[in-house]
């Protein structure tokens, strides 16, 4: 028998064994997403992936986005990763963390007004069992908007009521001293998005030092990846003899960025040092297989770094309940 008209045949029948006689199949829902979140421990701290929405670039966007790459070269690349045909899908998430003395946010999503698809992390973090003003501190790994834009939508309502922002010296120096200006590749947009974020906080913004490792609150430290912007941090999370990193772009692409490690990002304020930041952070999670999140890996938000021929390879973290 021609095996598609087995196929076809097989799902006629049990369609047709599924339904009374008479019946007709209920209509397919559309709409939002119900919020994300998912949650794992690392030693005493509880940490949960906040799912804040998506970004979507063209393919025009791709080739501008990796201006070293050519379209023969992305081609397998996005052949191996499944891309949707429209271009570059990227989730956008944030971590919330329980650490027993502190309630922290690590970066804290976007806003609809500035990307239609994000701003849900709020929503998120309600659903996950916690409210926003039970959150002390929010760490922030740059103030890109889809990283900060959380903090506030209106550039007067605060968010997060009872928290600190925390932020590297160098991430806030760059997005609040007009000199700094015309070295934002995004343009003004970007600028008035995040002085918008960190307006209502200005009396609650605590700076610390983008060069080297920061202990910015017991059992988070911070580690620099200077590039993407000039003060771009990722965080890592240590409790009982365990550990975790949190990154914020790093990557923001997991199949193509971390099999092309060192291909520049078009979006990066220095691309040679976001290579060199991306393959320091890389190889140290490859040699210490550690658990690691990011704003814009697969949800549900972990998984674990390998090497994979010359570069890397994300392995996602199933979906587990325990």
């Amino acid at each position: 028998m021609d095996r598609r008209l087995f196929l076809a045949g097989g799902a006629a029948a049990l369609a047709a064994a599924a339904l009374p006689a008479g019946a007709t199949p209920p209509s397919q829902r559309s709409g939002p997403h119900t919020p994300g979140w998912h949650r794992v421990r690392i030693g005493d701290v509880e940490v949960t992936a906040l799912l804040d929405g998506a970004m979507q670039g063209n393919n025009a966007f791709i080739q501008n986005f990796f201006p070293d790459s050519t379209p023969e070269e992305l081609a397998p690349l996005r052949e191996r990763a499944f891309f949707v045909e429209q271009g570059l899908h990227q989730p956008v998430g944030a971590y919330l963390l329980n650490t027993g003395r502190n309630l922290v946010m690590i970066d804290c999503g976007g806003h609809a007004s500035f990307i239609p698809t994000t701003g849900r992390t709020l929503e998120s973090l309600r659903a996950s069992g916690y409210a926003p003003e039970q959150v002390d501190t929010v760490l922030l790994t740059h103030i890109h908007p889809e990283h900060a834009l959380g903090l506030s939508f209106d550039g007067r309502t605060r968010n997060f009521p009872n928290a600190e922002v925390v932020v590297s010296d160098a991430d806030h120096a760059f997005w609040t001293d007009p000199a700094m200006e015309s070295r934002v590749p995004q343009g003004p947009r970007f600028i008035e998005a995040a002085r918008r974020a960190i307006a209502p906080y200005t009396d609650r913004i605590r700076r610390f030092p983008h060069n080297r490792e920061v202990e910015v609150l017991p059992g988070i430290v911070s580690m620099p990846a200077p590039g993407h912007t000039p003060g771009h941090v990722s965080f890592r999370i240590t409790s009982q003899n365990q550990s975790m990193l949190i990154w914020g772009d790093i990557a923001h692409q997991t199949v193509i960025q971390l099999a092309r490690p060192r291909w520049r990002v078009g979006v990066d304020v220095d691309r040679d040092a976001g290579v060199e930041s991306r393959v320091r952070t890389l190889t140290f999670l490859a040699e210490e297989r550690m658990l690691t999140g990011g704003v814009h890996v697969p949800w549900p938000g972990f998984g674990r770094v390998i090497r994979d021929g010359e570069g890397f390879a994300w392995v996602q973290r199933p979906l587990q309940f325990t």
